[in-house]
């Protein structure tokens, strides 16, 4: 697991490709690049499986997996957002 939390700012939507123990997968733009962290159901994250289409803000820990060739994020905790605003899509917090 990686060492610090972030936070992601994005929309929660089914997973595109398979990721063992994912379902859905939280979708951000990053350096102009639309990328989609499965979610890896535990903790913070099971919440997430009925929660598509909603905009969050999560702390989360990255969990690179190099056999299946992605990056899963392990939710510590999140927020709700009524909508997301453009600029905060382009331009991620990382705390």
């Amino acid at each position: 697991m990686a060492e610090s939390q972030i936070t992601i700012k994005g929309s929660i939507v089914p997973l595109s490709f398979n990721a063992s123990k994912c379902k859905v997968a939280l979708r951000t733009i990053q350096d102009g690049e639309e990328i989609e962290y499965p979610i890896l159901a535990k903790g913070a994250g099971i919440d997430f499986i009925d929660m598509v289409s909603n905009f969050v803000s999560a702390k989360c820990m990255l969990n690179p997996c190099e056999e299946e060739d992605c990056t899963k994020i392990h939710v510590c905790s999140y927020t709700v957002l009524d909508e997301l605003d453009e600029n905060d899509l382009f331009s991620p917090a990382h705390e």
